[in-house]
C-alpha cells in the first residue's frame, strides 16, 4: 500500500509540473519570436545589413541558400532572458493579457523548459524564424538548386490559388513551412551545462537535451531523408502534402480534397518525388570514453542521427562533445507489437564539438593561439623548446623528441605529372630495451596529433589494421569498415609492441607505408582505400634486451623490406652510467613531488606561449621555460605544415655526396656491424627530414642547417649502439662475470656472509649487460676449473677460493 501511495504522489507531482510547463508555452512562444527578431550579439564582426542582430543575419544567409542550419545558442538565450526579467516586454503582457509577474516567472524557467522539452521549442523557434525570414538579396547563391525549387513553388501557389479561388498569399499559407524554407533549427548547449557519461543517460532524459563526451566508432553514409511528401490526385488534380516527423510514415489512401469528397470518390494519388522535400541524413555510433568505463566494465555505445550541416563533420576515431535530444525510434505497429514496452533509443544530434581540431579545421580561439606561436617564434629557439615540450616528464631523449616533432610536422606530398605520388610522411621505429619510455613517447604523439590511432602489435590483426568486410544486420548490405590505418588517414598510427605482431599481419603494412593506400579484394568488393598515415612504431629487440654481442641487424630481426621503409630507426639502449642514472633519478623524484602539486593548482597551469616565468614558479622540471601544452603544439604544427620548402641547387651536391658516402661506408664495413640497410629510400628520408626541419623553422627554402640536422638525427639514432660497442669488442664475458661476483662478494663480506654470493643475484646483474644465465654458468665453470671460484653443494651460491684484493 505504501508503495502504491508513493507512486500516486509521484505521478500527481509530475502531472502538476507538466501543467505548469504547459501554462508557460504561450509566453515562451512570444519570447522566442522576440529573441530571433531583436537579439544583438556582442561578439564577432557586425553584419553589413543587420549589424549585431546575429539571428537576422543568419536568416539572411539561409534565405540566400548559404546556410542550412540556424544554431540557437542557449548561452545567448540565457543572457536574453536575464535582461528581459529586469524589463519585461509590455507588448507581450498586453497581447496575452497576463500579469507582468507571470511573464517574469516564465522567463526564469524558459531555459529549463527548452532543455526538458526540446522538440516543442524547436518548433517555436522554427516558426519564429519562418516569420522573420527576409527576402533574398544580391548575395543569393544562384548555383544552388533554389531556382528549380522556386519554379515548383510558384507553380504550386498558382495551382492552390485556382483550386481555392483566392489570391496567391492565402494559397501559400496552405504549403508546409518546411517545403518553402531551406533551413532547420538546432540548439547549441550552454557552456555551464554538465557533460554526462553515456551510461548516465536514463529514462529521465527522454525528450530532453543531453550533453555527453564520447568517441565516434562508426559513421554511416549520408542519405536523403524525406521531410514532406507531395501527392498528385489524378482525378481532381489537387496536390496533397504529408509532413513526415518520424522515421516511417504511411501514405494516404484517399484524396482529402473537397472535390473528391463532394463526388464521393477516393481519388487516385500518385507520389511526386520531384516536388517532395528531402534533407541530409547520416547515422553514426558513439562509444563512451575509455576513462569513463568503470573497473571491469564494457564501454557502452548509442546510435546518433545527424542532419543538415552537421553531416560529414566527424570521422571514426574523433573524440567529441555531443549535444542532442534523447528520443526513441518510432517503429511500425507490427514491429512495436512484438517489441513490447522496451524502446530502441537514439540521440538526435544538435551540436558537435571536437576535442582536438585537425590541421585543416579552424578552432574558436585560433587567432589567439597564432599570436602566441608568433611570439614564441620571435623569442627564438622554438624548435628546441617545442621538442622539449613533448613529454617533459620523461628525462633525456631530446633527439627522439626532436624526431617526433619532425614526424608531426612531416614533409609535403608530391604528385608528378604522370600521376606518381611521393609520400611526405616520416615513418619512425623506436627499438630498445624495456623501460626506456618508448610507449610513453608514443602516447604523447597520440595526444598532440589531432587525428591519431593507438594500437598494439599483439592485439592487432591484418584485417584490424586495414579493412574488414561487414554485413549490416538491418539491411543485409555488405560494406567495408576501416581498420586502424584507415582511421588514421591524414594522421598518425602508433603501433606499440611492433615485434610481437604476427609476420602475416605485418606484411599488410608494406603497401601502406610506401604507396599510402590499401588495396582490398574481398567478398566481391574490389577497391582502394586511402591510408595517408604516418607509422610510428615501438619494439623490443629479438632477445628482449639488446645483446651487444650480436650485430644490430640480428637484434632488430625485422625483414629488410619493412626496415627500409622506416625513415628513422632509433636504437635506445639502457646502458649503466652513474651520472646519467643520478640525473634520471632526481628528475623522476621531482616529477612525483613538486610537479604534481604544481599541476594540481589551476593558477600555475602551463599557459602556452607565455613569457618564460621564474624558475621556481613554472619551470619545475628545469627546462628553462614553461612547457607548451598540446593545444599550442597543434597550432605550431598546423602553421608549420602550411610551408612547402624546396631544396636549393647548391645543397643538392652535398646531399648526393652524403648519400654516396653512407653507401660506401656500408660497403666497406663488416656485415656483422651493420646497423641498418642503406637503400635509395634512405636518400628520400634525408630529403623528408630536411624539409620537415625547414617547415619547423617556418622557412620556404631548405638550407644547410636543415640538412645538417637531418644527418645529425640519423647518426644520433645509432649513438647508443656505438656506446655499447666497446663493451662488445674489448670485454670478455669471463671478465664481466668476475667483476660482478667480485663486487657482490665485497658487499656480502661486509654483511658477514663469508663471501658467498647467490647465483640468482649474479644472473640478475649480468642481465643488465646482456649476458644470459647459460653464459654466466659457463663463465663460473671456467673460473672453477682454474680454481678461482667454487660452488656450494646445491650450486645455488658461489664464492672466491681466495678473496680478491
Amino acid at each position: 500500500m505504501a508503495v502504491n501511495a508513493t507512486r500516486e504522489s509521484v505521478a500527481k507531482n509530475a502531472l502538476v509540473i507538466a501543467r505548469e510547463a504547459a501554462g508557460r508555452f504561450p509566453q515562451n512562444r512570444e519570447v522566442c519570436k522576440k529573441f530571433i527578431r531583436s537579439y544583438e550579439s556582442r561578439d564577432g564582426e557586425p553584419d553589413a545589413k543587420y549589424g549585431q542582430r546575429k539571428y537576422k543575419a543568419a536568416l539572411q544567409r539561409a534565405a540566400n541558400h548559404r546556410q542550412e542550419t540556424i544554431f540557437v545558442d542557449l548561452n545567448e538565450v540565457e543572457e536574453f532572458c536575464r535582461a528581459e526579467i529586469q524589463n519585461p516586454d509590455q507588448r507581450i503582457v498586453e497581447a496575452l493579457s497576463i500579469p507582468k509577474v507571470q511573464l517574469q516567472e516564465s522567463l526564469e524557467k524558459m531555459l529549463q523548459d527548452i532543455e526538458a522539452n526540446t522538440f516543442r521549442y524547436m518548433r517555436y523557434f522554427y516558426e519564429a524564424c519562418d516569420a522573420e525570414l527576409p527576402e533574398r538579396d544580391e548575395d543569393f547563391d544562384a548555383g544552388s538548386a533554389a531556382l528549380a525549387r522556386d519554379a515548383v513553388l510558384q507553380w504550386r501557389e498558382r495551382q492552390l490559388a485556382q483550386q481555392q479561388g483566392a489570391g496567391a498569399g492565402s494559397a501559400a499559407s496552405g504549403i508546409p513551412p518546411k517545403l518553402k524554407n531551406n533551413f532547420d533549427v538546432r540548439f547549441k548547449p550552454r557552456d555551464a551545462a554538465p557533460s554526462k557519461k553515456v551510461r548516465e543517460i536514463n529514462a529521465g532524459c527522454v525528450g530532453s537535451l543531453v550533453k555527453l563526451d564520447c568517441l565516434v566508432v562508426r559513421v554511416g553514409q549520408v542519405k536523403p531523408k524525406v521531410e514532406v511528401v507531395t501527392y498528385h490526385c489524378e482525378v481532381c488534380g489537387a496536390e496533397i502534402f504529408q509532413s513526415v516527423e518520424s522515421e516511417r510514415y504511411t501514405p494516404p489512401k484517399e484524396c482529402p480534397s473537397q472535390r473528391c469528397r463532394d463526388n464521393r470518390q477516393t481519388g487516385k494519388l500518385r507520389c511526386n518525388i520531384r516536388t517532395s522535400k528531402f534533407a541530409k541524413y547520416q547515422e553514426m555510433k558513439v562509444q563512451e570514453m575509455s576513462g569513463h568505463v568503470p573497473v571491469g566494465g564494457v564501454p557502452r555505445s548509442i546510435d546518433v542521427v545527424l542532419s543538415g550541416d552537421i553531416c560529414r563533420t566527424v570521422m571514426p576515431g574523433d573524440a567529441i562533445t555531443l549535444a542532442g535530444v534523447y528520443t526513441p525510434y518510432q517503429l511500425p505497429w507490427f514491429l512495436a507489437r512484438h517489441k513490447g514496452t522496451m524502446q530502441d533509443m537514439f540521440i538526435d544530434a544538435h551540436s558537435i564539438r571536437k576535442h582536438k581540431n585537425g590541421y585543416n579545421d579552424k578552432s574558436e580561439n585560433e587567432q589567439e593561439l597564432s599570436r602566441k606561436v608568433d611570439e614564441a617564434w620571435n623569442r627564438g629557439g622554438l624548435y628546441e623548446n617545442a621538442a622539449k615540450s613533448i613529454a617533459p616528464e620523461i628525462f633525456g631523449h631530446l633527439d627522439v623528441k626532436k624526431a617526433l616533432l619532425l614526424v608531426l610536422v612531416g614533409s609535403f606530398k608530391k604528385v608528378m605529372k604522370d600521376g606518381m605520388k611521393i609520400r611526405g610522411d616520416i615513418h619512425t621505429l623506436l627499438m630498445g630495451d624495456p623501460g626506456v619510455a618508448k610507449s610513453q613517447l608514443l602516447k604523447q604523439a597520440v595526444n598532440i596529433a589531432p587525428r591519431s590511432v593507438y594500437t598494439t602489435g599483439r592485439g592487432s590483426s591484418g584485417v584490424g589494421l586495414t579493412a574488414a568486410v561487414v554485413r549490416d544486420a538491418m539491411t543485409g548490405e555488405v560494406s567495408l569498415e576501416g581498420g586502424a590505418l584507415v582511421l588514421a588517414d591524414m594522421g598518425i598510427c602508433c603501433i606499440d609492441e611492433f615485434d610481437k605482431m604476427e609476420e602475416g599481419d605485418r606484411t599488410a603494412i608494406h603497401e601502406v607505408m610506401e604507396q599510402q593506400s590499401v588495396s582490398i579484394a574481398k567478398s566481391g568488393i574490389t577497391t582502394t582505400l586511402n591510408t595517408r598515415t604516418t607509422i610510428l612504431a615501438a619494439a623490443n629487440p629479438v632477445y628482449g634486451r639488446y645483446n651487444p654481442y650480436k650485430s644490430p641487424v640480428e637484434n632488430i630481426d625485422l625483414p629488410p623490406a619493412l626496415l627500409s621503409r622506416f625513415d628513422l630507426l632509433f636504437l635506445l639502449l639502457d646502458t649503466p652510467d652513474a651520472d646519467k642514472d643520478r640525473q634520471l633519478a632526481l628528475h623522476v623524484t621531482k616529477v612525483h613531488s613538486d610537479y604534481e602539486r604544481s599541476q594540481a593548482r589551476p593558477d600555475e597551469k602551463a599557459v602556452a606561449g607565455d613569457e618564460p616565468p621564474e624558475a621556481d614558479d613554472g619551470d619545475i622540471l628545469n627546462l628553462g621555460f614553461k612547457a607548451f601544452d598540446a593545444t599550442f603544439m597543434r597550432t605550431y604544427v598546423r602553421k608549420a605544415r602550411t610551408f612547402e620548402p624546396m631544396i636549393s641547387d647548391e645543397l643538392q651536391k652535398d646531399i648526393v655526396d652524403a648519400y654516396v658516402s653512407m653507401r660506401d661506408d656500408e660497403k666497406r664495413g663488416d656485415v656483422d656491424s651493420r646497423k641498418s640497410y642503406t637503400t635509395p629510400r634512405t636518400l628520400l628520408a634525408i630529403l623528408r627530414l630536411s624539409q620537415a626541419h625547414a617547415r619547423a623553422r617556418f622557412s620556404t627554402r631548405v638550407e644547410r642547417q636543415d640538412f645538417e640536422e637531418a644527418m645529425r638525427l640519423m647518426k644520433a639514432s645509432k649513438e647508443s649502439v656505438e656506446l655499447s660497442a666497446p663493451a662488445k669488442k674489448g670485454t670478455n664475458p669471463l671478465d664481466l662475470v668476475y667483476d660482478i661476483i667480485s663486487d657482490l662478494a665485497r658487499r656480502e663480506t661486509v654483511q658477514g656472509n663469508d663471501g658467498w654470493v647467490e647465483l640468482a643475484h649474479v644472473v640478475s646483474m649480468a642481465g643488465h649487460r646482456a649476458l644470459t644465465k647459460e653464459m654466466v654458468e659457463e663463465a663460473i665453470e671456467n673460473w672453477e676449473s682454474l680454481s678461482v671460484l667454487c660452488w656450494n653443494p646445491e650450486k645455488t651460491m658461489v664464492r672466491f677460493m681466495v678473496p680478491p684484493a
